[in-house]
């Protein structure tokens, strides 16, 4: 750890949280499909010569939209942001200079307090602290791309086999990706049974801001996870790595 620190590599930390994800995946597939991302990106930094770790998982942030399920762990804001801030100072501590943070959850609240964690970071200056955010998203949040906590991540311009159904959540990409990495996690027979599950654009704000969980999807998900056999996911992983590691160079990293 010491050598990767001295030799200035960046620190990739995998962003999750324990969360139930229907009755085909488990609580910990954000904190899983986010490690498995920073693996990749990993490599495609390491293909063009720059040095690059992986970090140990964070599980506990801010389940809001589907806090009414059993597994759905809700931490206040502030707790995460402080546990974060914490796990920041310790890897400036150890001797590295350059964090990016992956996040494979969505919810708004847990997007806040990570944004909180990795501003207070850079404020204290012991740390460049990023978080890989979907441009899409900008707007909602009020941001403008231009904030150095954030590393804009632009959109892909392929569907990879995906069902015309979007993953909201438990969806066919998350499946595919668990169940490609860690097939004794999931419940493919299961998997393969389950009808999809659409969210309404108008229902889409209940769902971000949590309360109406049971009402738009009674089994935990949204979605077609029994398409997941169809999703390339080695495709998926690369694209994304592709788009983090670019974007990186373009911003001066």
């Amino acid at each position: 750890m010491k050598e990767a620190a001295d030799r200035g590599a960046r620190v990739l930390l995998p962003l999750g949280v324990i969360e139930e994800h229907g009755p085909h995946l488990p609580l910990s597939t954000d904190a899983l499909v986010a490690r498995v991302e920073c693996m990749r990106i990993r490599a495609e930094f390491e293909r063009r010569g720059l040095p690059c770790v992986v970090a140990p998982s964070f599980h506990w942030g801010i389940c809001q939209a589907n806090r009414g399920f059993i597994g759905s762990f809700a931490p206040r804001r502030e707790t995460v942001a402080a546990m974060l801030g914490d796990i920041l100072s310790s890897l400036a501590e150890f001797g590295f200079r350059e964090v990016l943070g992956v996040c494979a959850h969505g919810d708004i609240e847990n997007a806040l307090a990570v944004m909180d964690a990795f501003r207070a970071a850079n404020e204290r200056g012991d740390i460049r602290a990023r978080f890989c955010f979907d441009a899409a998203r900008l707007a909602p949040f009020g941001l403008t791309g231009g904030e150095d906590f954030l590393l804009v991540v632009p959109p892909s311009t392929s569907a990879f086999g995906a069902s015309e159904i979007p993953d909201v959540h438990a969806g066919d990409v998350e499946t595919a990706i668990v169940s490609r990495y860690y097939p004794e996690l999931v419940k493919t027979e299961l998997a393969k049974s389950l009808p999809p599950v659409r969210l309404p654009d108008e229902r889409a704000m209940d769902w971000l801001f949590g309360g109406h969980i049971h009402e738009l999807s009674p089994q935990g998900y949204l979605g077609d996870p029994a398409n997941f056999e169809n999703v390339d996911v080695e495709a998926y992983l690369d694209d994304f790595a592709r788009r983090i590691a670019g974007d990186e160079e373009n911003t001066g990293g």
